[in-house]
Formats: C-alpha cells, sequence, structure tokens
C-alpha cells in the first residue's frame, strides 16, 4: 500500500546527524533535501550544491 511506503523526507529524517548541536545552523534533513535536489541539477561538489540551493533574485522579464 502507498501509505505503508515512506517518502523521502520520512527516510531522510532517519539518518544520525553527527554534528555537534553547537554546530548547526540548518537541519540535517533539510540539507541532504536540497542535496539530493541539487545533485541531479548538476551540482557535483559540496560548493556546488551550495550555489544550487541559493535563493536568486528574480529576474526581469
Amino acid at each position: 500500500m502507498p501509505e505503508e511506503i515512506p517518502g523521502l523526507l520520512e527516510r531522510l529524517a532517519e539518518v544520525p546527524d553527527p554534528r555537534h548541536p553547537r554546530d548547526l545552523q540548518h537541519a540535517l534533513v533539510l540539507v541532504l533535501a536540497l542535496t539530493a535536489c541539487a545533485v541531479p541539477a548538476g551540482a557535483t561538489s559540496l560548493p556546488a550544491v551550495g550555489e544550487a540551493c541559493r535563493i536568486q533574485p528574480r529576474r526581469a522579464s
């Protein structure tokens, strides 16, 4: 049944976060989800993932 199959965010939320709590700026599930979107969009390194996740201003049409 589809309701029994966990979605990507539920699976990513199960990943243990090894970071020290004082160093946290973003939830690990958010970092992993954004990375999961950035890699298929062409990001090939951690800096590229960061660039892909930056909010870009809208261009005038």
